[in-house]
């Protein structure tokens, strides 16, 4: 399996100005979000809208707040003026300034960070075929990162709520279980688009090429990791959501909120030792996180 595999979901990036008025896009009407799309996008403004929409609801009824931000769904030549400039075609991500950024045609980046059918065991092999083939008989990963885009809304879920960031382990793996909770629940038909990739990713991945597998080493050099080995994060991102299906299963919806809930009552940063009594209080959680070295 080739090791670049990077899904590199929210880039928390501070100091840049960005501008607010999106000239050359289209707005999609007849929405309450504030949605736009690039020249010939408007058919995945809508697909991408929608989903994003159901989710937004779902959140809304069970956190009790109402996040501020606009859909962006643009082509390689909009991106450049629109995405963050350091994000690459391709990656979903949320800005602070409350876009939530998504590619509007399949890309590079998606393709490249499919895993090669023929080097998979048989069984992982015919569900990528059977989850991920095109009509153009390819493995095309854009269902998956469209997915991507209600991960992205977690974080706009998040910042809404004031919640304080006591890791971004933790900050991402929330997200995941945010997607994960609400596709079981609500669109489990969609579920497999990004259950399958992910585990398949995490189960193939030749960990002798990672430098770092542990949540603390994520913690301490989130920086390096993220810059220096986009395949190593992406591994994380993968077992993020591995995770989260994990913790879902365990727990249900119950889970979901349990954790928000613990997170968004911490007003100050805690230490390592309060966190982790923190975490306890949610059986599922406890139980996923100290089986991540095992």
């Amino acid at each position: 399996m080739k090791s670049n595999i990077i899904i590199v979901l929210f880039l928390a990036f501070t100091n840049v100005s960005f501008a607010q008025t999106y000239y050359g896009l289209q707005k999609l009407g007849n929405i309450s979000q504030n949605v736009y799309f690039s020249e010939n996008a408007k058919e995945r403004a809508i697909k991408i809208s929608t989903d994003v929409a159901k989710a937004e609801i779902y959140f809304q009824k069970q956190f009790d707040v109402k996040p501020n931000y606009t859909l962006l769904v643009l082509s390689p030549t909009d991106w450049k003026k629109y995405a963050h400039p350091q994000a690459i075609y391709g990656i979903p991500h949320y800005l602070p300034d409350g876009r939530l950024v998504v590619a509007s045609e399949n890309n590079d980046f998606w393709k490249r960070n499919a895993p090669p059918v023929y080097k998979l065991p048989k069984e992982l092999a015919e569900k990528m075929k059977a989850t991920y083939t095109d009509k153009n008989g390819e493995i095309n990963l854009t269902n998956a990162f469209d997915l991507l885009a209600i991960h992205e809304l977690g974080h706009a879920f998040q910042s809404a709520a004031k919640m304080l960031s006591q890791r971004n382990w933790l900050n991402e793996l929330l997200c995941n279980v945010l997607l994960h909770t609400y596709l079981a629940d609500n669109d489990p038909k969609q579920l497999p688009y990004i259950t399958v990739f992910t585990k398949t990713a995490v189960s193939s991945f030749p960990t002798q090429q990672l430098k770092f597998t542990k949540l603390e080493d994520f913690e301490a050099n989130y920086n390096e990791i993220a810059k220096n080995f986009p395949d190593n994060y992406g591994w994380y991102q993968c077992r993020f959501h591995v995770t989260a299906g994990d913790i879902y299963d365990a727990g249900g919806a119950s889970s979901m909120k349990q954790i928000w809930s613990i997170l968004l009552s911490q007003k100050q940063k805690l230490n390592d030792d309060e966190l982790s009594k923190l975490l306890n209080t949610d059986a599922a959680l406890q139980k996923a996180i100290t089986n991540w070295n095992q």
